[in-house]
């Protein structure tokens, strides 16, 4: 709700106000009134949340317009206001409109005008909630990675509950039950922007405590949160009562399971990254133990004795697989494998132990089919992007699948004719650039492993695929930029790029101007 101050120093203006529209139903509350200007910047000073102020122009002791300047010097928060006016009031309008008030009624106020000026508002308070959200998240993601500075603490500060400990705390969608995991993305975007919605409304007083999943780099859906014990505690619960009470709630609106995953406790936000990772082992030891219950607790799950390791020999079949490029054994030894480690009691130094060994010996594998193998990409693949992912998610599946994609990549590389294929992809590309392309569906398209058509992408050409389809439409948008009156939007669909507001960011960071100024700059130039 957005809540209103009504200043006028008639009485029956304000009461007619209030009676002339049901105010609660178009999203707005009369907080407060005020008979004169000097009684309404009192309440705008100690009333954080009034946000929308109706001032009549002509009052006592202090004017509508003199009201709207003392409130730009001493209020630092953003405040809307609209004006009442008589008809003899119009150079007082021109005043107002200088100040930039959001609109203004003419007196008697109409029923139809004061709908009309209430929906031009929410719109722009529409627009400006997005615009602050967009910069809150990029603030906050950089905390969540341990990428900050000063300055993101400060803004993201700002908007949060003070609190002595801070946790990262994860509302994730099931994709192993009730057939979420089948749902096309559309549907599983959409279901998780409605748990985003909902969780707003459960936490409608720290909206901003609610996060997208997004931030987390991963493709898992849900909500994130977090979790100070301010907010618990003035529900009159403790943690664990109030997680169940938001699982509960969640459970009962949603067709679709919900797993939560609570992370480690830190004592302040510079600390935060350390929960917000935490969430990924958390997650992990839920999925190799099958933990019962649906709030899992790192704190609980993150510590244990660790008592088993994988044996070398069921490595080293699972290797040869691999290498063999078997996709049955693959499957056979990666799934005994996953239920060794279900079946023990493991920690994560433990999982971390036979992970990294394995990974050590994938690469070695490689590099005796290809002594040209870029060391470095190869961790990245099998290392941070790929194998550690998948084994977090904590699904036998989907590490199955990764062995399979390996061994493939690895007759690629042993296949020496591959590398004749980049011409083909090369002028597949040159051709298909306006289109959704990426190195896996190229990959589907020319039967060649994804990972091993990007490295080759990279040794021809020094730069990664995706950076390279990025100049080519860069390429493209110069000429149409300087050649044609295209408007920039119809620019950014005809090369591939979709949304404006993307290749204009992209178009920035290229050439340090906008697709606009790129325009003038040589229309002039072509001029002189």
């Amino acid at each position: 709700m957005i809540k209103v101050l009504l200043v006028d120093d008639e009485q029956f203006i304000r009461s007619g106000m209030r009676q002339l529209i049901n105010w609660n139903q178009y999203g707005y509350e009369i907080a407060a009134e005020a008979e004169n200007g000097t009684e309404a910047l009192k309440l705008l000073e100690a009333n954080s949340d009034l946000e929308l102020v109706f001032a009549d122009i002509r009052m006592p002791e202090m004017t509508g317009i003199e009201l709207i300047e003392q409130a730009r010097k001493k209020i630092t928060r953003q405040v809307h206001f609209v004006i009442l006016t008589g008809y003899a009031d119009f150079d007082y309008v021109r005043e107002a409109l200088r100040l930039q008030v959001a609109d203004y009624l003419l007196k008697p106020i109409g029923k139809e005008d004061l709908l009309r000026v209430l929906e031009n508002v929410s719109r722009e308070y529409s627009k400006e909630a997005r615009s602050e959200r967009e910069k809150y998240e990029f603030h906050i993601s950089r905390i969540l990675t341990g990428k900050f500075s000063k300055e993101n603490l400060i803004q993201v500060e700002k908007y949060l509950d003070e609190g002595t400990t801070w946790k990262y705390v994860s509302f994730e969608f099931d994709e192993t039950q009730n057939g979420f995991g089948q749902l096309p993305r559309e549907e599983r975007m959409e279901q998780q922007k409605q748990l985003a919605q909902y969780m707003y409304r459960l936490l409608e007083s720290n909206p901003f405590h609610v996060l997208s999943l997004d931030l987390s780099g991963e493709d898992i859906f849900g909500v994130g949160i977090l979790l100070t014990e301010a907010i618990y505690e003035k529900m009159h619960m403790d943690e664990n009562e109030y997680l169940d009470h938001l699982l509960e709630r969640v459970t009962r609106h949603f067709n679709y399971a919900v797993q939560v995953y609570s992370g480690q406790t830190c004592g302040s936000l510079e600390q935060l990254s350390e929960s917000f990772y935490s969430i990924r082992v958390a997650r992990c030891l839920h999925g190799l133990t099958g933990a019962n219950g649906q709030v899992t607790h790192y704190e609980e799950m993150g510590h244990r004795k660790a008592v088993f390791a994988i044996s070398e020999s069921e490595i080293d079949q699972l290797l040869e697989a691999v290498e063999q490029n078997q996709r049955e054994e693959i499957e056979r030894c990666s799934g005994l494998i996953f239920d060794r480690l279900r079946g023990s009691d493991i920690n994560m130094e433990m999982v971390n132990a036979n992970i990294y060994h394995i990974l050590f010996r994938l690469m070695k594998m490689a590099e005796q089919f290809d002594d040209e193998t870029n060391q470095q990409e190869i961790v990245e693949y099998i290392g941070k992007e790929s194998f550690n992912k998948l084994v977090f998610s904590g699904n036998s599946e989907e590490i199955t699948n990764f062995f399979e994609d390996y061994a493939g990549y690895l007759a690629q590389v042993r296949n020496k004719e591959s590398k004749k294929i980049l011409d083909r992809v090369d002028e597949y590309v040159q051709n298909h650039y306006t289109e959704k392309i990426s190195l896996k569906s190229l990959g589907e398209m020319f039967y060649i492993n994804s990972v091993y058509l990007g490295q080759i992408y990279k040794k021809k050409y020094g730069i990664v695929f995706r950076e390279y389809l990025n100049n080519l439409r860069m390429k493209k948008a110069e000429d149409l930029l300087v050649n044609t009156d295209m408007r920039i939007y119809a620019i950014a669909e005809a090369v591939g790029f979709g949304k404006a507001e993307y290749f204009i960011n992209k178009f920035v960071q290229t050439y340090q101007m906008t697709p606009n100024q790129y325009r003038i700059y040589h229309s002039q130039k072509d001029k002189n």
